[in-house]
Parts: structure tokens; C-alpha cells; sequence
């Protein structure tokens, strides 16, 4: 009996200690539902990173900015996020400006929707398999709401998305994470 109930706590804590996936369907296994800019991307049954999908943007002329996105609230009490996408580019064009790839962007908006700050999390030009790309990034005091960006940003070629996750880091947890270095002079 105390084995069961041994079991039964370490169960209940684990649960408790999982960490959410605040992004919305980020494995794309309920088509583009959660996401906004449906008529940009589409589903791919056929390369996927994991699971039965993954979405897919491409243009092959023109250089417009196709995007999905997805926004979410700040949780209470979140220090930081944990932000991971996995990216696979086909053919995508290299150009001048730097920032026309196959890109992700995590923006920061105020209680107005006012932009903050943005951080570009991964970004791929050419062919390239699958990669993942993952940062972690403090919230910006005013921050109310997190906006997910997957985009092919003004260039031609393919992009793939799977298995987007943002997870809510604790202050405790980001400098577990991210220790910082103390050094002492004598």
C-alpha cells in the first residue's frame, strides 16, 4: 500500500511540474486551427517533422510577406519564454537584406497591442533539413500578450513549421537555465 501510494504522489508531481505548451496546435495535428493566415500556408501530410503534419508556406514570384501567427496572454508570474520551432527551407532565395528568409519571430505587445519588442528565434534560406531552433527570452516588464510568427518573409522558396512550443519559465527556472557567472577580483 505505501508503494501505491509512493507511485500515486511522484505521479501527481510530475503532472503538476510538466510544463505547458502555450502555443495552440503548434504540432499542426488539427490542420491550421489557432492560427491566423490560413490563406498564406497550408498543411503538409508529406514532410513533416514529427506527428501527421506540418505547415507549409511558399511563393514562387513575388516577394510579399506570407505569415501565420498565433497570440497568447502572458502567464502570471512568467519571467521568461521558451521558445522552439523546427524549421526545413526548400529552395528559398537568398536576397540582399538579411531578414528576407524563412523566419520565426516572437513580438511582445503592450495592453493597447502596442509592439514592444521582437526577437527572430530561427531563420533558414536555401535547402536545409530539418533544425531546430530554440531561445529563451526574458518578458519585457509591460508585456501583456506573445505573438508567434512563422513566415517567408519577401522572398521565393518553401518553408516547413513543426512542433512550435513557447513554455513559461519561472525567474527560479530561467536562471537555472541561464546561471550567471559571478567572478571575484583579488
Amino acid at each position: 500500500m505505501k508503494t501505491f501510494f509512493l507511485f500515486c504522489s511522484l505521479f501527481l508531481i510530475t503532472i503538476t511540474n510538466a510544463q505547458t505548451n502555450l502555443v495552440k496546435n503548434g504540432g499542426f495535428e488539427s490542420d491550421l486551427i489557432n492560427w491566423r493566415g490560413e490563406e498564406n500556408a497550408s498543411i503538409s501530410p508529406y514532410d513533416k517533422k514529427t506527428g501527421k503534419n506540418s505547415a507549409m508556406i511558399n511563393q514562387f514570384v513575388g516577394n510579399e510577406w506570407k505569415a501565420l501567427d498565433q497570440t497568447f496572454s502572458v502567464p502570471k508570474k512568467t519571467f521568461a519564454l521558451e521558445v522552439s520551432v523546427w524549421i526545413k527551407s526548400n529552395a528559398i532565395e537568398t536576397q540582399k537584406e538579411e531578414y528576407k528568409n524563412g523566419a520565426v519571430i516572437v513580438e511582445f505587445t503592450n495592453s493597447a497591442d502596442k509592439q514592444i519588442t521582437s526577437e527572430r528565434i530561427g531563420q533558414a534560406v536555401g535547402s536545409t533539413n530539418w533544425t531546430q531552433f530554440k531561445k529563451t527570452i526574458k518578458i519585457p516588464a509591460e508585456a501583456k500578450n506573445v505573438r508567434i510568427m512563422l513566415a517567408l518573409a519577401q522572398t521565393n522558396g518553401t518553408v516547413f513549421f513543426d512542433d512550435v512550443k513557447a513554455i513559461a519559465l519561472s525567474e527560479e527556472e530561467y536562471l537555472k537555465q541561464n546561471p550567471t557567472t559571478v567572478t571575484s577580483e583579488n
